[in-house]
């Protein structure tokens, strides 16, 4: 039996291995020294007044690039402020110009400054991150006090952030104009844009000499032929862009590439082009979207729930290398309560999770972890906006990037979607897959408002964000964020939705009127919206600690963010907590790898009620046959196996809910009620009598170690959304190899009889328990079951003896 012991805890330990072997082996993307700074990204060849030729818009009212001041000016004013060279402005005697940016001087804004302005101070990790290449804000190191604005200013070794102001007031100033802000600008890559159609190379202009594989290059100048808004298609001006083929990083890589451009699928419907025109007057290409992409048309939609889990866990990155070059559009609609569908109108808005796969091919990127593609994840808020151009509802995505220094020069903060996938110098667009799913929930997006009580789940969990995305750029003083098994993109995203939860509960709690609200209109839609939303959070909350312990890093932070502890010195570090400890990392399994936090999440959300739209791209643009889009997996994914098990065994030590608990006991009693029904059962005993070591010894073996083996191992987990077919397969195939070991074991009955008696048990206990935590999910059922079986076959007539 010992050894019976032994083998019923290997699934144990193995799991425990691969969450230390995922502590110690940090997934993180390999750093590489970054390239020298291409001749087309010199600002000096963009001037700086201009305005949008016919068949271009601003990219937004207010744009313009970021200039960090000299430090004795920054530090002589208690503001943070920052010098922005004006590119699109309503008033157009400002484009060109100089003018000081600031926060307007609100208690909100101040209580923000105060908890994110801090002095920065390179230290040894710091120093050694920029050896290899990563880029780390070298101009602020030794300052006294950076806030936000100049964190974001500062945070490349050039003047080169470009940024649009979501709202922006003009205010006289003694030294000239001044813009306040309340929000955080948008990282966007040029001040124009475009939608057109690629007609093919320039032939009678130059070729780069370097370009993605061995063949001729063609020219990196294309022709492009317009929109026209009148007709509705593409036959409007035509003209020759310049999309300049990036050189590549030290790999060989190429970031992005203009060849074979014009003939991808993912340009069926066209494509934005952004950028400016340079000192000869042609336009630039510096950023491209797929307008497909972003259509309010589904290439495919996914009905149910239990259909979304499906494609969610498996559907959504199967066969990833084989869609190299495509793009999918697809939505996923729950089984949605009745009145409570969203809706996909111009205005709606959002929440957006965003995860990236990896490169493989010719010139794979190496890995952190064997057998895992660790990926990235973020969130961000999507919104329903109408296409300028074309008058058509259209998607919109802006990331709020929580992101680690790295080589490409990604900066952590409120990003477009242009800026940060299709950047052709930085993007990931041409080099890695891409899915950012667009999450349409009511009890998410609305706004609600209880009495003296006004709030949006949405507009937290960004603020949340942004105070995070802040903390990043500065390293919480080290100048660096570096990631760890305990601080990590996806990990510190997770927090702020942690975060995000505390402070509304908080809100709630604090607020009396709110209560009385609530308590006054139970039949009211607002009231019934935010019980889903309670429900949501608290099943979130279980993602985020599935033990049930909330980290105690993340529980000091959530009391500073939510007001419970104030920091009384703000530029004293540390006041925010990143603890790097297998404990923490324990607490917050899930939220380890980008892949497992982004799938679980998103089936939450879809099971509350939401759609989910899925946006797909893999490797899009321009053709590079040297490498592949590979999909982002859990711990050791490429191997299967042992994600698999690992993730199936952790699912299923969630205790039972007390439906769970009643099918336990229908399940018993189903199958007392086989043995009285089947002729010679009834008083059929195995042992006279029963000691309690025996009774404790049976619990692990045989009903532990076979629970284990033959239903947490084999069968896919409900969690899992796996097809109907797919569970009967499975179910099939653990039943048969049950009952293969089972009449192996009954050799040692006496006669046929008992023997036969011995396997029809066993196929009405395997029967049941496949049931049972199909429908439960749990361990503790289905051991309860075997264990109760076990226990009946010893214990027929009501006798049980202790002994020792």
């Amino acid at each position: 039996m010992n050894r019976i012991y032994r083998l019923g805890w290997l699934a144990v330990w193995t799991g425990l291995v691969c969450l230390c072997l995922g502590w110690w082996l940090t997934p993180a993307l390999t750093a590489q020294e970054p390239p020298t700074s291409p001749a087309f990204a010199d600002l000096a060849q963009y001037p700086a007044q201009q305005l949008p030729a016919p068949g271009y818009l601003p990219v937004a009212e207010w744009s313009g690039r970021l200039i960090l001041p000299d430090r004795a000016a920054a530090e002589a004013d208690p503001m943070d402020w920052v010098w922005m060279e004006v590119y699109t402005s309503p008033n157009s005697d400002l484009i060109g110009q100089r003018v000081r940016l600031q926060w307007r001087d609100t208690p909100e804004n101040r209580d923000f400054l105060a908890l994110v302005t801090r002095g920065i101070e390179f230290d040894q990790a710091t120093l050694d991150s920029i050896a290899k290449g990563n880029i780390h804000p070298t101009r602020l190191n030794g300052w006294s006090r950076v806030g936000p604005l100049q964190s974001l200013a500062g945070a490349r070794p050039q003047d080169d952030m470009i940024v649009a102001l979501p709202t922006a007031t003009l205010q006289p100033g003694a030294a000239g104009a001044v813009i306040e802000i309340d929000f955080s600008p948008i990282q966007i890559p040029e001040r124009f844009y475009g939608l057109v159609k690629g007609l093919g190379p320039a032939t009678d202009r130059p070729r780069p000499s370097q370009c993605p594989g061995r063949q001729t290059c063609a020219s990196d100048y294309q022709r492009v032929q317009h929109y026209n808004p009148t007709s509705q298609s593409f036959d409007g001006a035509i003209e020759t862009v310049w999309m300049p083929q990036v050189p590549p990083n030290p790999t060989g890589v190429f970031q992005s590439t203009s060849q074979d451009w014009v003939n991808s699928p993912a340009g069926e419907a066209g494509w934005y082009i952004y950028g400016a025109r340079n000192t000869e007057g042609t336009f630039v290409v510096r950023a491209i979207a797929p307008r497909r992409l972003f259509q309010l048309q589904p290439q495919e939609t996914i009905l149910g729930t239990r259909n979304g889990i499906n494609y969610i866990n498996f559907g959504n990155w199967r066969d990833t290398p084989g869609r190299k070059g495509t793009m999918q559009s697809v939505l996923v609609k729950s089984d949605a309560q009745a009145g409570l569908s969203p809706t996909w109108e111009v205005g709606d808005s959002m929440l957006v999770m965003h995860l990236f796969g990896g490169i493989g091919g010719e010139l794979a990127e190496p890995r952190s972890v064997p057998g895992t593609v660790t990926g990235h994840f973020a969130f961000g808020l999507g919104q329903v906006v109408r296409d300028p151009f074309t008058q058509e509802p259209q998607l919109q995505v802006i990331y709020d990037q929580v992101y680690s220094h790295g080589p490409q020069g990604i900066i952590s903060g409120r990003t477009l979607w242009a800026e940060y996938t299709g950047n052709l110098q930085r993007g990931w667009l041409g080099t890695r897959p891409i899915s950012d799913v667009l999450v349409n929930i009511p009890a998410l997006s609305h706004t609600y408002r209880f009495g003296d009580l006004t709030f949006s789940p949405l507009d937290e969990l960004h603020r949340q964000l942004v105070v995070m995305m802040t903390r990043y750029r500065t390293g919480d003083g080290t100048g660096a964020a570096i990631v760890t098994p305990a601080q990590s993109c996806v990990q510190d995203s997770s927090q702020a939705l942690y975060e995000t939860i505390q402070t509304i509960r908080n809100q709630i709690n604090a607020s009396p009127q709110a209560q009385t609200w609530l308590a006054s209109h139970p039949e009211d839609p607002q009231t019934l919206l935010f019980q889903n939303l309670v429900a949501l959070g608290q099943r979130l909350q279980g993602q985020l600690v599935p033990l049930g312990i909330a980290r105690p890093d993340w529980q000091d932070n959530a009391a500073v963010l939510t007001g419970i502890e104030a920091s009384q010195a703000p530029l004293e570090r540390p006041f925010f907590d990143n603890e790097t400890t297998l404990a923490n990392n324990l607490l917050s399994w899930r939220t380890v790898i980008p892949r497992v936090a982004h799938d679980n999440i998103a089936a939450i959300l879809l099971q509350h009620g939401g759609e989910l739209w899925f946006l797909r791209t893999n490797q899009i643009g321009g053709a590079d046959p040297t490498i592949q889009p590979l999909a982002p997996t859990q711990l050791f994914g490429e191997f299967v196996v042992i994600p698999t098990i690992f993730s199936r065994l952790i699912e299923s030590l969630k205790l039972p809910r007390w439906s769970g608990v009643g099918l336990l006991g229908f399940g018993l009693g189903a199958l007392a009620l086989s043995w009285v029904l089947r002729p010679g059962d009834r008083a059929a005993a195995i042992e006279p009598a029963l000691s309690l070591r025996t009774a404790l010894g049976a619990l692990f073996a045989p009903a532990l170690w076979q629970e284990l083996v033959f239903r947490v191992g084999l069968l896919p987990h409900p969690n899992e959304g796996v097809r109907l077919v797919t569970a009967l397969i499975w179910s099939a195939i653990s039943l048969a190899l049950f009952m293969a070991y089972r009449g192996f074991r009954s050799r040692g009955q006496k006669s046929a009889q008992s023997r036969a008696r011995f396997l029809y048990r066993s196929l009405v206990l395997g029967l049941l328990a496949t049931a049972v935590y199909f429908a439960t999910g749990s361990l503790w059922t289905v051991l309860g079951l075997h264990w109760g079986s076990w226990l009946m076959e010893r214990w027929p007539g009501g006798r049980f003896a202790v002994r020792p």
